[in-house]
């Protein structure tokens, strides 16, 4: 009976390595390309937050005022400008690249949208390097 020679595996591990090593890289990647989106779609939202109760609240010290039994309308141009005037209070337009922003009221709701890009840290070949982002507010006047 003859002998069973043994099969060559040298460098086998070295092929194991290099693609757990190559996963791990692509998986440091991922985490931290989602990990930057969740820290300025996070950062985005209290930025949205703040824009909608500056224009409710602003609102609602204007239209405060009116008669009582009176049902007043609420001035979109109104919302509008103070939601701008906390935009740029807080210089959004710096802290986010290519923000975009509106301003709406439905019946004595304000809702503000958010919309900006996000550079992700890692592209790797065959991904985008940028991905977009939305948040939107909504708060009620307290017209009496």
């Amino acid at each position: 009976m003859p002998a069973m020679r043994r099969r060559d595996e040298r460098g086998q591990m070295t092929v194991l390595i290099i693609g757990f090593t190559a996963i791990v890289l692509l998986m440091i990647a991922v985490v931290t390309d989602i990990s930057k989106v969740f820290l300025v779609r996070r950062d985005l939202d209290a930025t949205a937050d703040g824009a909608v109760l500056a224009a409710a609240n602003g609102l609602a010290a204007i239209y405060g005022q009116t008669s009582a039994g009176s049902t007043a309308e609420l001035d979109v141009e109104q919302a509008r400008r103070l939601a701008a005037e906390y935009l740029d209070t807080v210089a959004a337009s710096n802290r986010f690249d290519g923000l975009d922003w509106s301003a709406e009221v439905t019946g004595t709701t304000v809702t503000v949208e958010l919309t900006s890009t996000v550079d992700l840290p890692f592209q790797p070949p065959g991904w985008q390097g940028s991905a977009g982002i939305a948040s939107t507010a909504s708060a009620v006047v307290p017209i009496r």
